[in-house]
């Protein structure tokens, strides 16, 4: 994301729920149509045939939530929770300050990538952080 439009902390927070995640759930006939369009326009999926996961897509609709970066030292984490119902295939996904935020500081969460999870598929970081880990997958 252009650096003009990362989500930026407007007041000072601290410890307080930034906003919920937002997007769309995609079906499986979606992500079957996914697949297939792949070959045609590469896209930033890294998961595999058989992983089973939940996939939240937020790449073409969202909140300001979808403009976090990466970075291995976040001021951002996230957090599930429940409004309306305590199915656990339908949390909110929300970001928290997980520490003091100054005004105009980025907010950045860690994806939690695991490294060589994905084979043949390399990922860099590039948060500078002092205690970046150099690779996301």
């Amino acid at each position: 994301v252009p650096k003009s439009l990362r989500p930026r902390a407007k007041k000072s927070t601290g410890g307080s729920r930034l906003n919920p995640s937002v997007g769309v759930k995609p079906s499986q006939e979606s992500l079957a149509e996914k697949e297939e369009k792949k070959e045609r326009k590469p896209t930033r999926d890294f998961f595999r045939d058989d992983t089973e996961c939940y996939i939240m897509d937020a790449k073409s609709m969202g909140n300001l939530g979808r403009y976090l970066n990466h970075s291995c030292d976040p001021n951002v984490f996230v957090q599930n929770i429940f409004v309306d119902t305590h199915d656990l295939r339908f949390p909110w996904v929300t970001f928290w300050a997980g520490q003091y935020i100054r005004a105009g500081t980025e907010l950045t969460w860690d994806y939690n990538y695991e490294v060589d999870s994905v084979p043949d598929r390399v990922l860099y970081c590039y948060c500078n952080s002092p205690i970046c880990r150099g690779r996301l997958l």
